[in-house]
């Protein structure tokens, strides 16, 4: 992923395009633009955790925004 890609992610569980405005490497965080307003802080998942043993911060808490990683 690179600034100023367009990806694919999820707003309260709507899948939408944005474009990425900033990578925090050190958090493994993107902060995403989409129709103007900026989704900071976005996580990447492979699935959704079910489950608190699932997360790794040991929370059962899913983002309001998040991208989720599909198998292509």
């Amino acid at each position: 992923m690179k600034v100023g890609q367009i990806v694919e992610f999820y707003l309260f569980d709507t899948p939408v395009e944005g474009k990425i405005y900033t990578i925090n490497k050190k958090e493994k965080t993107i902060g995403v633009i989409y129709k103007g307003f900026k989704y900071p802080h976005m996580q990447t998942f492979k699935k959704l955790p079910k489950k608190r043993s699932d997360n790794p911060s040991n929370k059962s808490y899913v983002p309001p925004w998040y991208i989720l990683k599909s198998k292509k």
